[in-house]
């Protein structure tokens, strides 16, 4: 899953509708977001708050445990992965997240650890038109679908860059090194730990997938 802010579609509409000035950032800043309990387990004990992905089909969906209790001793099939969904799991109940993502409410971003974003510039070069991936000229695709032309590599961790038990899922495309607005965030295909010592974690070319529109 993935899609731009509400602050990126309020920034477009603005330049597209409102004569503004889009604003667009020369480079973007590649953050890793968490998750505080990583994917969901059977029969295990949810305080309020917790955070979960769940994998539904081929890709990963990020609730909010609303309820606390216990899983499930097994996925429900309530799980669609559908916007706002609330679903109860054993005496657990946990509702999806994309509202609170889109709002970068949702975000827990890795601090600490030899931790820091990840400048790419934004070029043609650097990532692909709409067309295909790979490709190196202006976009003429027609699913709003651009991906990384480069590879994009965080420094090598000096601690663990999740909470304990839970995992790193996903990453956000900033406006700044530090602090900024949140343009785009992308779910990783399956969540990932990261400790202290491991291999410099980095997202391979054309791996950072975006779609804009429908």
């Amino acid at each position: 899953m993935s899609g731009p802010t509400d602050y990126a579609q309020n920034k477009l509409v603005d330049a597209y509708r409102r004569g503004q000035t889009l604003g667009a950032p020369a480079t973007r800043y590649f953050g890793l977001i968490t998750c505080s309990k990583g994917e969901r387990v059977n029969s295990t004990a949810y305080a309020l708050n917790d955070t979960i992905v769940v994998k539904i089909g081929t890709v990963y969906s990020f609730y909010k445990c609303t309820t606390a209790g216990t899983s499930n001793a097994s996925l429900p099939g309530a799980y669609l992965g559908a916007i706002g969904e609330a679903i109860t799991d054993g005496t657990a109940v946990f509702t999806e997240q994309t509202a609170a993502l889109d709002a970068a409410t949702a975000f827990v971003e890795v601090s600490g650890g030899s931790y820091a974003r990840v400048g790419v510039a934004a070029s043609l070069a650097n990532f692909a038109g709409t067309q295909s991936a790979g490709s190196t000229t202006a976009s003429t695709g027609t699913n709003g679908t651009t991906s990384n032309n480069v590879a994009v590599t965080w420094p090598t961790p000096t601690a663990q860059w999740h909470p304990t038990g839970g995992a790193i899922v996903g990453f956000v495309e900033y406006d700044a090194a530090t602090g900024g607005n949140a343009w785009d965030w992308t779910l990783l295909t399956a969540p990932k730990n990261v400790n202290n010592g491991d291999v410099a974690p980095s997202i391979g070319i054309s791996a950072a997938t975006s779609k804009f529109g429908n």
